[in-house]
């Protein structure tokens, strides 16, 4: 219960201000009492799905969740919502036949009257990963992303701040800790499998969100790669691995959330996203500009934000305290986890130079002004919880939520103290800006020769950032996949429905037709045979009348007999 408490006040809280942003942004939008009323009927079965403690019940709320959406999607684009049902759809399924299993196995259906299952037999391992699966796709990791990218060039930024960035995750996970703390116990071999694929997540979409040049779809795969680092806290097993996977959860949502608000104000303002098209908006959206900056550097792992806490909490759990061959795999993710948050780091450096600092492309007029502050005010309200949650994270986050949910204190390691860095951070910034000041005053300014040409601004274009690294043999190997189709799981699906619909055509269709005709000439074989006895006279009509009342009556003077 204290768990559901817990996803229940932080999703209704990012649900509120997403919500409350809407009401501005979807002025003279159209279907824009459509998109309210799913949104709002989206959190209430969220609500009831974390409240659940009936199997049946809990899938009522899960199931009426995928209809919901196909819904907003559909806003969009029908295409997307159709992608999107087909992905979570098969992952739904998997977690409907996996429940159905483990009712048997408890023979029960309440999700908290049991001990957990031991994942000791290949039966209940089955049951494990079909239930585990159905929560990681929710939460959209790598193989069922598919949906969130093409949302994420038909539907707006702040639907994808509501589902993919927010909601969905909170649901997916909550699920996935369900299964791997209440309903099961984890086997090491299970463990390396759910770590692989959280540790898979986080390198693949990163290496893919470095080589978008828009900056939804930017902002799309990153969403992607951050379900990998609560996968694998989660799927760690440690008390400190579990805390850093649901705190990076309710990080993620925070700036991830914050981000595509972001990118909203652009879209509002600019009616584009595409990085080769912005630049010089530091000045011009100062607000969304800073915002997006915060988000930017919590969601890198930047101390002394909320996205290094919970990354670090990770990390944490990922050492290991004995030597095995678990603990060998974990070193080895907890490598590609540190390297994602570098690539992590590197991708957003080109979105703040693209997007704010680069220098301004003259279709862009000096006019564009900020969004208005009620539009400006949940990007900033979630900044500024970037910045507490980081810096008073023990005090604001850990003691009263995760202590009391594990029944233990959450002990740090290491060396780091959030106050004494932040403290060291403003000091750094302080004697940053007054070495600024001072050259500033000693040092006049004049214009840049090369070559004997004058160089009006040194600045170059956001894009070169995007040509350097799209060479790169990684990146590239990865971008040639994804322009191949490989992870397009709904595309593969398709395929798989085709071979099938061809074969049922080809085979199961032809032989029911050659049924149904064999019976239709039957019919005809059987009524041409009556035929003949309709010879047209009315003396054979009434003997055959009466022969029919006859057969009546005796059918039932037998009937009478028998009673």
């Amino acid at each position: 219960m204290k768990l559901s408490l817990f996803f229940i006040v932080f999703s209704w809280i990012l649900g509120g201000l997403i919500l409350f942003y809407s009401a501005w942004f979807m002025k003279g939008k159209r279907r824009k009492l459509e998109y309210f009323l799913y949104t709002f009927l989206t959190l209430v079965c969220a609500t009831g799905a974390f409240m659940a403690d009936n199997f049946m019940h809990f899938l009522v709320f899960w199931g009426s969740l995928l209809v919901l959406l196909y819904a907003i999607l559909s806003l969009g684009s029908f295409k997307t919502a159709s992608s999107a049902l087909t992905i979570v759809g098969i992952g739904d399924f998997c977690l409907i036949l996996g429940v159905s299993f483990l009712i048997v196995i408890t023979k029960g259906f309440s999700m908290s009257g049991f001990s957990p299952v031991p994942t000791d037999t290949f039966f209940n391992s089955f049951v494990f990963l079909l239930i585990a699966f159905g929560a990681m796709a929710k939460a959209g990791v790598f193989g069922f992303h598919n949906w969130i990218i093409d949302a994420a060039e038909t539907n707006s930024s702040v639907t994808l701040a509501f589902l993919p960035a927010s909601l969905d995750k909170f649901l997916g996970i909550y699920l996935f800790v369900r299964v791997c703390r209440d309903f099961f116990i984890v086997s090491p071999v299970l463990t390396v499998i759910l770590m692989a694929i959280g540790a898979f997540t986080i390198l693949a979409a990163v290496l893919l969100a470095l080589v978008q040049h828009d900056l939804k779809k930017l902002l799309a795969y990153h969403a992607v790669s951050q379900v990998g680092y609560m996968v694998l806290g989660i799927a760690s097993g440690t008390i400190l691995g579990l805390v850093g996977g649901l705190f990076h959860m309710v990080n993620n949502t925070i700036y991830k959330s914050c981000l595509f608000l972001s990118a909203a104000n652009i879209k509002h303002r600019l009616g584009k996203t595409e990085l080769s098209c912005l630049g010089g908006l530091d000045k011009l959206m100062p607000v969304t500009f800073g915002c997006t900056l915060i988000a930017s550097l919590s969601i890198s792992g930047i101390p002394p934000f909320n996205g290094f806490v919970s990354k670090w909490l990770i990390y944490q759990g990922l050492i290991p305290e004995s030597i095995s061959i678990v603990s060998v795999f974990k070193i080895v993710f907890l490598v590609i986890a540190m390297f994602g948050s570098a690539l992590t780091l590197a991708s957003f450096a080109k979105l703040l130079y693209s997007a704010f600092l680069s220098k301004r492309p003259k279709e862009i007029s000096k006019s564009v002004k900020e969004v208005p502050f009620m539009m400006q005010l949940p990007i900033i309200i979630m900044s500024i919880l970037c910045v507490l949650f980081g810096v008073f994270a023990e005090r604001l986050i850990i003691k009263p939520f995760f202590s009391p949910i594990f029944n233990s204190p959450i002990v740090f390691t290491g060396v780091w103290k959030p106050g004494l860095a932040t403290l060291l951070i403003f000091i750094g910034i302080i004697i940053g800006v007054v070495i600024y000041l001072v050259g500033k005053i000693s040092f006049r300014t004049t214009d840049m020769f090369i070559g004997g040409e004058k160089i009006e601004d040194s600045r170059i274009s956001g894009t070169d950032f995007y040509l350097t690294v799209k060479g790169t043999q990684p990146v590239k190997f990865f971008y040639w996949l994804e322009e191949k189709g490989c992870f397009d799981f709904h595309k593969q699906v398709v395929g798989v429905m085709k071979f099938l619909a061809n074969i049922f055509y080809y085979g199961i269709d032809r032989l029911i037709n050659l049924i149904t005709n064999g019976l239709g000439k039957l019919v005809f074989a059987v009524s041409g045979g009556f035929k003949r006895f309709h010879t047209g006279l009315l003396d054979h009509y009434v003997a055959w009348i009466l022969l029919g009342l006859v057969i009546i009556l005796g059918v039932l003077f037998r009937c009478l007999n028998c009673i």
